[in-house]
């Protein structure tokens, strides 16, 4: 866990003796954790609409490139089976801590 939302609280106690040099020893304790099925479905559709634009800005660039469709869609091919891949990769590692709980 990170210590940067409890930096006010530790300059005003730097040793950790109760001191409350600044009287902020006791702000910010406790830090905001938001809840993780946000968090996780966040990852998930953000990793799913970044892959998916990626793949359409680099179509509209070979279009303008090839200028001709069919090339333009062959050329891509490998593109697309790359990002298909990124995109089964990054889902399976946040799919890790779920399936890892089930054998605890």
């Amino acid at each position: 866990m990170s210590h940067g939302l409890k930096i006010i609280s530790l300059a005003a106690d730097p040793f950790g003796w109760q001191w409350n040099l600044f009287g902020t020893l006791h702000s910010y304790r406790a830090p905001i954790l938001p809840d993780m099925a946000v968090v996780w479905h966040s990852q998930v559709g953000l990793i799913l609409i970044g892959h998916v634009v990626s793949v359409w800005v680099a179509h509209r660039v070979a279009l303008q490139v090839f200028g001709v469709r069919g090339k333009a869609m062959l050329s891509q091919l490998p593109m697309l089976a790359l990002m298909i891949g990124f995109t089964i990769a990054g889902l399976w590692i946040l799919a890790q801590p779920l399936t890892a709980l089930r054998f605890l």
